[in-house]
């Protein structure tokens, strides 16, 4: 799955020399994030914040590719009940959050000259990553994790809108297809194990408003 989306990013950047004409310009807004998967029960979602700058190199008036750079504040909310020998369960609740450098690479349908679809692959690069608890665990209330991957992959889509000339209004759905963690090395005392990573990915709704030069 990387290799074809990293195959896909090489091929939009050839594809642009073909263009006629480009447009650019800076969005910004909210980002809804949680996790998806069938290892996910217990996660939420969390709000954040993303900005960044973005390129359409048109390859016909109906047609472009989109390429976007922007900072992503993504993650979930979390809360988990473990039993406790004593009559009441311990609840566990708390923060994943996580910062991305991300990449979509869309291709996008201008069925009119306001209004476009857009779909494509997008990396992300993670730049920071922190578990926040609302209680103290084992003396402090947040730690880094050591287990999660550097690197994100999914597709995404997208709608835009342009009024005004120049304003841009745009949602988006991103939906991860690389699990978030890495396989974990366990041992026993004849051999180590390689135990599979939950399956968790990340999702993020995200709402937009920009500016088109």
């Amino acid at each position: 799955m990387k290799k074809t989306i990293l195959l896909s990013l090489l091929l939009s950047v050839g594809l642009m020399n073909a263009q006629h004409k480009s447009k650019y310009g800076l969005f910004a807004g909210v980002n809804f994030s949680s996790l998806s998967g069938s290892d996910s029960k217990g996660f939420s979602s969390r709000t954040g914040f993303h900005a960044g700058g973005f390129i359409w190199s048109y390859l016909s008036d109906k047609a472009s590719i989109d390429v976007e750079l922007a900072y992503s504040q993504m993650g979930a909310d979390f809360k988990t009940i473990f039993p406790s020998i004593e009559a009441t369960p311990i609840t566990l609740s708390g923060k994943l959050k996580t910062d991305y450098l991300r990449l979509p690479v869309l291709f996008t349908y201008h069925p009119v000259e306001n209004f476009s679809v857009s779909l494509g692959p997008e990396v992300g690069m993670l730049l920071s990553k922190e578990v926040e608890y609302n209680q103290v665990v084992n003396g402090k209330t947040k730690y880094k994790p050591d287990n999660m991957q550097s690197l994100d992959a999914g597709i995404k889509a997208k709608i835009h809108y342009v009024y005004s000339k120049h304003y841009l209004a745009s949602v988006g759905y991103y939906l991860g297809m690389t699990k978030i963690y890495k396989d974990a090395l366990m041992y026993t005392p004849n051999s180590a194990v390689v135990q599979d990573a939950p399956k968790i990915y990340n999702s993020n709704f995200n709402i937009s408003f920009g500016y088109v030069f």
